[in-house]
């Protein structure tokens, strides 16, 4: 008789005493933003800490609290800013394509926070109070699909466009499959890019696709790569490539981890300055060798272990 399905709920219990792991169900990690409706990346860290402070209690239709004091220690932001992602939260209009018990898909739609009530005292102990929404509970207590995020690495980009490509990545970087191809389209939409964002290939390439790969390779446990897909002599999409890093690469991102922000743009442009040497270095040699074997220089990528009781990376 085949074994069933992890769940999302036995996820979080057999990862609720690791403070590094945030749990994070498939559907949720793909939903798509209503038009208009994105994240910043405050907001979007934010989620994925409320996602953690919930625990195994998640899916329950129940309020949630956390004090001020507890956000502050991971933002360091005025009361006022950490309202004002929340309140992001409570407006954003967002979909999750769903599949039902006897097998026909749907897509749910919903806010991600329902119900918000804060304490204006300026007390440590002054709490907000959330609910998720009912949209995203019943995903939720229904997925057997889902992540294990890195707390650390979640905290530690800099873009929210590199963000969003890590919690996507998160649930493919350990399966089989380590490539896909999409449209611009689908990966603007998958970003929650408004319309008219960078339109131009150049930009979406520099400010997007770069700096993603560039953080993710730095910070995360799996590595990601592109080429670009041309139709002609238009840029139509792109074909998205991930793996799960070596042991040496995944003891570089935890000390990277460890280290504060200061300095972190310095050391991964270094970082990347020295396997640019490296790889030249490397392509003298073959070619003075004469080698037979075609050189690649590693478009490969990917991310942690994300299912089944991995380690969030």
């Amino acid at each position: 008789m085949a074994k069933p399905p992890m769940t999302v709920t036995d996820a979080l219990r057999m990862n609720r005493d690791n403070p590094d792991a945030i749990i994070a169900a498939g559907e949720v990690v793909d939903m798509r933003f209503q038009s208009g409706n994105q994240l910043s990346l405050r907001a979007a860290k934010l989620f994925c800490l409320l996602v953690q402070e919930a625990g195994i209690a998640i899916a329950d239709d129940k309020q949630h609290r956390i004090p001020y004091s507890v956000l502050n220690e991971t933002f360091r932001r005025s009361k006022a800013e950490l309202l004002d992602a929340i309140y992001e939260l409570h407006c954003t209009m967002v979909s999750v394509k769903v599949t039902s018990q006897n097998g026909r898909d749907f897509t749910k739609s919903g806010p991600i926070i329902a119900d918000i009530e804060r304490e204006d005292d300026e007390l440590d102990s002054a709490e907000i109070r959330f609910e998720f929404s009912k949209a995203l509970r019943q995903v939720i207590a229904n997925s057997t699909h889902w992540a294990a995020l890195s707390r650390r690495a979640v905290l530690a980009f800099e873009s929210k466009y590199s963000l969003r490509f890590y919690l996507f990545l998160s649930l493919r970087a350990g399966l089989r499959k380590t490539s896909e191809e999409f449209s611009l389209d689908d990966l603007r939409e998958m970003l929650g890019m408004e319309p008219g964002t960078l339109p131009r290939w150049q930009d979406f390439r520099r400010f997007v696709l770069d700096k993603a790969q560039a953080e993710i390779n730095h910070l995360a446990g799996f590595r990601m790569g592109y080429e670009p897909i041309k139709i002609g002599r238009k840029f139509a999409g792109v074909r998205l490539f991930w793996g799960l890093k070596g042991r040496d690469e995944l003891i570089e991102a935890h000390k990277e981890l460890e280290r504060p922000r200061v300095g972190r743009t310095a050391r991964r442009e270094g970082k990347v300055e020295q396997l640019a040497q490296d790889d030249a270095i490397l392509r003298e040699r073959l070619a003075a060798s004469l080698a037979s074997a075609p050189y690649g220089n590693g478009a490969t990528v990917a991310q942690p272990a994300s299912r089944n009781g991995a380690q969030p990376a």
